[in-house]
């Protein structure tokens, strides 16, 4: 029903005017139209209102029940008992919620409410001041009241405080009833006041009375929604922050800032005001505060009145709900009131509100770490992470969420707790943890100091709690990380070095088993030494062959007989520099290898250290056992009357393993009963000998001129070490003199600048003239004088001579003065034999100068020189003899030098060990290559190619080697030297090194998720436990993630290879329900999982593309949804763990493992919001 209405202000009184006089049968200035169906019949007279349809505007013709018309009285019979109600004192009337409304009388002061089934109810009074209907719960508008009352074709009247009375409907007075053809117009009227002059007229001051009293006064009504729904409602999570304001959890977002509401306002009349919470609107753009905010207008019609708006919470607020965790139902509305006025005066309020949904904390767990060995405090702030430059590392937590409320630790506890603590007792003081001490503040800083001895390797846990204004928690851990460090033995010498500690067989005393050694006065039977030990995660314990010496960090000296039956005590530990010190003791001799003379036998004994995390590291602690050798010593020849008897001791040191006469040229000998062994001829002469050396020579008889007799004697000690020397005799005819011979030997070794470490085929020292100089030799020519005497022993037929010794030719003098015998060479004096007493012959012969040996390969090349005598008597009689000296060779002698690591692409330098010995040496080849010596390379030789490295040599033995680089794994690199002295001797010893790879690979990690929500069809609605969009990778998908792997490819680089995912190929697991195989594509670096079971067989279901496998960059995507677990729960998140493997240019390599997590999709349902009516 459209209506338009035009008031004047005022009437004329009754007795002054009326419409038809005033404006003969015109309009009145006071007018009301009521809109007709499109009939083109003209509306009702004014005075007359006709009641219309409010829905099609049609006038409603009153009908009469047709049996009440027939029998008006009967029908009255029949009708039920009436229903009475009576309004309450604010005139409201509640009425069951099936009552109609549809057919309204008036019966007096009543209102009557027939019903479809004939029954009434009878409203007391009703008539008088129409109540406000409420049918159930429901309301029923003043409007729809209005056009029901109209419709039972009820006069409605409207007094002056806006109430409604109700007349009996009687219709207009008239001639005539309801006339078929209502009446014609009479065309418009015109205004006649304008053609009157100006007068003096004037007219008495009009009364305010109502024209019209059937004309309803429409009434205003508002509808405001409120927005209360998670979803409608404004977040404290994205307030921005300031200087009073924690920022919101979601601070960039505009969740500060509700969805959009509607006001609805029905006001016929016109709109005469709005007023919000005493603000008038006035248009699109307004704000309007609020108790925590403020509401913006964002669209309003003038003419409708109606208005969107939404809402923006500017600061945090007092929620009653205290949480642990995001609740989006956890809110506190923001009231408003409105009320609209309509043009002449009506009124309507109503109020609406706005939810604040609630921001909490949300703590972030925090990683801090302290390196192996250290105990130096970590700190940091667990609320605001970062570095805070206290400390040696860049771990100082991650940065808490504290939330718009604002935020601060209220409590911690050791351990994962995974349970809030609010106690403020446990911060600021020391909290005990498993591995040391946090002290933890409100306002988030911390320190932990690690407590001393602990193990590294370990992490270190602690629960925190934050609460923020309005008292919601949030838990996490702070995890202090503890590096680890194995520990390290050090100062231990292997057997090739020596090893750490020597003693010697020959100081046993006289009375140990075994002894005496062949020097019982020295000491070297026992020997002391250190190793050092040390471990940054504490030393727990220290073992040698299973004896303990520390335990449990303390120190216990102490001592053990060794498997060999030695004594190793271990005397002292120094705790500040990890020292310690021990001895070993040799309690009787070993069996040393035989045959082998001099030798070491090493034990070794097994050092174990434990630290306090329980890694253990071994070394060995080895003893060099000497071995105590025999010694034999050449007898001087003895002249032997023919026929006559010598007895005498033969010369050797027994040795602390003992040693016996145990063959004579080789026979092994016998002992008979008297302690002889059986009688051994020896040329012109037999000899018998005990086991102590014990001998008895006896003489051919007859001799035809000078005989002789010798022999080699061996003696044996108990660990079957041997030593030989000579014995001889001259069988002399006693009245002539007779010829002999003696031997000397001297060494280039016993000169100036001689090699003592050449020793093979070296003379003994002391040698047997016991003069202890290898280049001087004494002795007696052999030879008698016979029974004369007299004369001497003599070179002077020598004098003037040449001879050639070595390779030079020498010539000799003699002088007769101090009988002394002398060869010169082209370097000088070269040798000399002074004859010391011509009467016996005695005689030393002296080294000069070193002997140019002959050439060769061998190492010991003696030259030999015979020099005749003349043995002359007193009576003239002469016989020869021959002094026959061996000038001993000196070598070099070269050292295998111990292996050495060599990091690749690393130099390495050093110097040869040998010796270079009376001839002179220099290095001369590599592996046999001729070394060429450069000038300009600071006299280096040219580079060799030894393996793994190449090596270049100096003559003096300096090298340098350098490593290639890279070598696969670790490299090896060895070649042999060759050094050679003046006279051609050379020695040859190794020299070796290890590459070790100094850039492998290292391990890592990574992990990814991705979410159903973002396929196609997926929900992102579906939030509980989702990952954020946009996700940690930025992308805004969550069907997509993209990262790095974790792990380096170190100094090599990725050559051809770098991250790959291709150990998967062709195996199988698990994601969520389902089973899926993997397949490698090294084309395109994909793995790509397809589904074996369930429904989707041959379905892939996510790919992982390593778009760079130089650097591990990677793409996960999710190509359709995983099926998790079932469960109540919304999101039953699957999670996976992919290894890849990491391998460097050289083919090194080491482990990864990408943790993927699917997160769930599920379905969501949202709470609908209905309008509030007035």
């Amino acid at each position: 029903m459209t209506t338009n209405i035009e008031l004047d202000n005022f009437s004329g009184s009754r007795n002054e005017h009326s419409a038809s006089s005033e404006h003969n049968g015109a309009t009145a200035p006071a007018e009301m139209q009521v809109a007709q169906a499109a009939t083109g019949e003209p509306a009702p007279a004014v005075a007359d209102p006709v009641p219309v349809d409010v829905g099609s505007g049609a006038p409603v013709q009153p009908q009469v029940p047709a049996a009440a018309a027939a029998n008006p009285p009967a029908a009255a019979a029949a009708a039920p008992a009436p229903h009475d109600y009576v309004a309450d004192a604010s005139n409201v009337v509640r009425l069951p919620a099936n009552v109609s409304i549809d057919n309204i009388r008036v019966d007096g002061r009543n209102l009557v409410l027939e019903q479809p089934d004939g029954s009434v109810i009878v409203i007391k009074d009703g008539a008088l001041n129409v109540p406000t209907f409420i049918l159930g719960d429901v309301e029923v508008p003043r409007v729809a009241l209005i056009a029901a009352l109209e419709a039972s074709h009820v006069d409605v009247a409207f007094g002056a405080d806006g109430s409604i009375s109700a007349g009996p409907g009687n219709g207009p007075d008239s001639a005539g009833g309801n006339f078929a053809v209502p009446p014609g117009g009479i065309g418009d009227g015109f205004d006649l006041s304008a053609l009157l002059p100006p007068t003096a007229l004037q007219f008495g001051l009009l009364d305010r009375r109502e024209l019209f009293p059937s004309v309803v006064d429409k009434q205003v009504s508002v509808v405001a929604t409120s927005l209360l729904a998670p979803d409608e409602a404004a977040s404290e999570t994205g307030l921005d922050g300031g200087p009073a304001q924690s920022p919101g959890s979601d601070a960039p977002s505009d969740a500060e800032t509700s969805s959009v509401g509607t006001i609805n306002i029905n006001a016929p009349d016109g709109i005469g005001s709005i007023v919000i919470n005493g603000v008038t609107v006035t248009g699109v753009g307004q704000q309007i505060p609020g108790q925590f905010g403020y509401i913006t207008i964002v669209s309003f019609d003038p003419g409708t009145g109606a208005i969107e708006y939404n809402y923006t919470v500017t600061e945090s607020v007092t929620h009653p709900e205290q949480t642990n965790g995001f609740d989006p139902n956890d809110t506190v509305p923001d009231n408003f009131s409105i009320t609209v006025t309509d043009v002449d005066g009506d009124s309507a309020s109503t109020t609406f509100a706005v939810a604040i949904i609630d921001d909490v904390p949300t703590a972030v767990a925090d990683i801090d770490s302290i390196a192996a060995g250290q105990f130096d405090p970590a700190t940091g702030n667990v609320l605001a992470g970062g570095t805070d430059g206290a400390d040696a590392n860049a771990t100082d937590g991650n940065a808490d969420t504290e939330g718009a409320d604002g935020a601060a630790v209220v409590g911690v506890a050791a351990g994962n707790t995974n349970t809030d603590v609010d106690n403020a007792a446990t911060l600021g003081v020391q909290i005990q943890g498993t591995y040391g001490k946090l002290t933890l503040n409100a306002d988030g800083t911390y320190s932990y100091v690690r407590d001393a001895g602990t193990a590294g390797g370990v992490n270190d846990v602690f629960t925190y709690t934050i609460k923020d204004g309005d008292g919601d928690t949030s838990h996490t851990t702070l995890t202090i990380s503890i590096g680890n460090s194995p520990p390290v033995i050090t100062d231990l010498t292997p057997e090739a070095g020596g090893g750490d500690v020597t003693v010697d067989e020959e100081a046993l005393n006289v009375g140990t088993p075994g002894g005496p050694g062949s020097n019982p006065a020295s000491t070297a039977e026992t020997g002391a030494g250190t190793f050092t030990i040390s471990s940054p995660d504490g030393i727990a314990a220290l073992t040698i062959e299973g004896h303990n010496f520390i335990t449990n960090g303390a120190f216990t000296a102490g001592s053990f007989t060794t498997a060999l039956g030695n004594t190793l005590s271990v005397t002292a530990y120094n705790q500040a520099t990890g020292e310690v010190s021990y001895t070993y003791t040799l309690n009787d001799n070993e069996a040393h290898a035989n045959a082998l003379d001099q030798n070491s036998l090493f034990e070794n004994l097994t050092v174990t250290l434990t630290d306090q995390d329980g890694q253990s590291v071994n070394g060995t602690l080895v003893a060099n056992i000497v071995d105590d050798v025999p010694t034999a010593s050449a007898e001087a020849s003895q002249n032997v009357a023919e026929g006559a008897t010598i007895t005498g001791t033969l010369d050797f040191g027994a040795g602390a393993d003992g040693a016996t006469v145990t063959h004579i040229d080789g026979t092994a000998l016998i002992f008979g009963g008297d302690g002889y062994s059986q009688v051994i001829d020896i040329g012109d002469g037999s000899i018998k000998v005990k086991a102590d050396g014990s001998y008895s020579f006896t003489a051919d008889n007859p001799v035809i001129g000078t005989g002789a007799a010798s022999a080699t004697y061996t003696v044996t000690d108990g660990d079957g070490d041997t030593a030989q020397a000579g014995i001889s005799f001259a069988v002399t005819d006693a009245n002539h003199p007779t010829t002999g011979t003696a031997a000397a030997s001297v060494d280039d070794d016993g000169l100036a600048g001689g090699n003592a470490a050449s020793t093979t085929g070296d003379i003994a020292v002391p040698n047997t003239d016991g003069d202890n100089s290898e280049a001087t030799f004494s002795g007696t020519l052999g030879g008698s004088l016979g029974g004369d005497g007299a004369g001497g022993f003599s070179f002077a037929a020598l004098d003037g001579t040449n001879g050639t010794v070595g390779q030079e030719n020498v010539t000799y003098s003699w002088n007769s003065l101090n009988n002394t015998l002398t060869a010169t060479g082209p370097r000088g004096d070269l040798f000399s034999v002074h004859v010391t007493d011509p009467a016996t012959g005695a005689y030393t012969v002296t080294l000069l100068d070193n002997v140019l040996q002959a050439q060769g390969p061998n190492d010991e090349n003696n030259a030999t020189a015979d020099l005749g005598y003349v043995i002359t008597d007193a009576d003239g009689s002469t016989a020869s003899g021959t002094l026959t000296v061996t000038f001993n060779d000196d070598a070099p002698t070269a050292s295998t030098e111990a292996s050495q690591n060599v990091a690749e692409g690393t130099t390495l330098t050093g110097t040869l060990d040998f010796v270079a010995g009376a001839d002179g040496a220099t290095v001369t080849h590599i592996d046999g290559t001729a070394l060429v010596f450069n000038p300009a390379d600071s006299n280096y030789s040219q580079a060799i190619d030894i393996g793994d490295g190449f090596i270049k040599v100096k003559a003096d033995g300096s090298y340098s080697f350098t490593a290639n680089s890279p070598v696969a794994g670790t490299g090896a690199a060895s070649a042999t030297y060759t050094v050679t002295d003046g006279d051609g001797d050379t020695a040859t010893a190794g020299i070796s090194f290890v590459v070790t790879d100094a850039n492998t690979p290292t391990s890592g990690s990574a992990a990814a998720s991705v979410d159903d929500d973002a396929l196609t069809g997926g929900n992102a609605a579906s939030t509980t436990g989702d990952i954020a969009v946009p996700n940690t990778d930025g992308d805004n998908n969550e069907a997509t993630f993209s990262g790095t792997l974790g792990g380096s490819l170190g100094g090599d680089g990725a050559g051809a290879n770098g991250f790959s995912f291709a150990t998967l190929n062709g195996t199988g697991g698990t994601v969520g329900q389902e089973n899926v195989t993997y397949s490698w594509d090294a084309g395109t670096n994909t793995l790509t999982a397809t589904t074996t079971s369930g429904d989707r067989i041959g379905t892939p279901l996510f790919t992982v593309h390593v778009t760079d496998p130089a650097t591990g960059a990677y793409t996960v995507t999710l190509l359709d949804n995983v099926l998790q677990a079932q469960g109540p729960n919304d999101e039953n998140n699957a999670t996976l763990n992919l290894g890849y493997v990491i391998t460097d240019a050289d083919g090194s390599t080491a482990p990864g493992t990408l943790t993927i997590t699917f997160n769930d999709d599920a379905p969501s349902a949202a709470p609908s919001t209905a309008a509030e009516p007035v």
